[in-house]
């Protein structure tokens, strides 16, 4: 029990700091500006955590934990291919909000090692969401789509709408764009008598509540 709360501890000092990284880069931030991120006193952080190193390191365990997450990618028997995206659409709003690539630019130059470990997490979701299309282009649901590409277009327009400036050019509430784009892409990728029956409230709650929680972090 002690070492599952310490774990948890430790968790939430990593997501207040990942917070951070949208902001700056955390390879070159000090220990006293991490500390201040998490929260916490420099005392209480190297209570948790042995050093500066080990902070990044986990940093990235956490960003690999969450491309690899069991609940999207585990295939359940009771969720279709379709719920099965919706899941991953998900995924990749918060991958692109919690991680811009500015975060991967930051341990690419700097921690090599780490950017290594980031590498590794992107290609085994890669080959997830090429397993997903490739199964509801088989079950002749989905329309055929080039992975690489379909991918591209949540890192490069995801990004944009996730960017205040480009909302207020736009004159965009961000609760709608991000609707008007999962709508977009929902439509590339299913058939038309798929569209017709598909249960979107899964997706409006997670955007609205997304929305929700981290606007003041937009």
């Amino acid at each position: 029990m002690i070492d599952n709360q310490r774990e948890e501890t430790r968790r939430a000092m990593i997501y207040r700091l990942i917070h951070q990284a949208r902001k700056e880069s955390l390879t070159n931030m000090r220990a006293e500006d991490m500390a201040k991120c998490m929260d916490v006193s420099k005392v209480t952080m190297y209570k948790y955590f042995s050093s500066k190193d080990d902070i990044l390191a986990s940093v990235i365990s956490n960003f690999k934990d969450y491309l690899r997450n069991e609940d999207i990618f585990s295939f359940h028997e009771d969720d279709s291919v379709i719920v099965r995206y919706q899941k991953t659409f998900e995924q990749s709003l918060m991958i692109n909000f919690y991680f811009p690539e500015h975060f991967f630019d930051d341990f690419k130059n700097n921690q090599p090692f780490l950017y290594e470990e980031i590498v590794d997490a992107q290609h085994f979701r890669f080959t997830q969401l090429e397993e997903l299309y490739r199964m509801g282009l088989e079950n002749g649901i989905f329309h055929p789509v080039n992975a690489a590409i379909f991918v591209l277009d949540d890192q490069v327009i995801l990004r944009r709408i996730l960017d205040p400036s480009f909302l207020i050019r736009h004159n965009l509430l961000l609760q709608n764009a991000l609707m008007d784009y999962y709508n977009m892409q929902k439509r590339k990728l299913l058939k038309e008598e798929y569209l017709h029956s598909l249960d979107d409230s899964p997706v409006k709650e997670s955007i609205g509540f997304f929305v929700t929680k981290n606007s003041r972090y937009l």
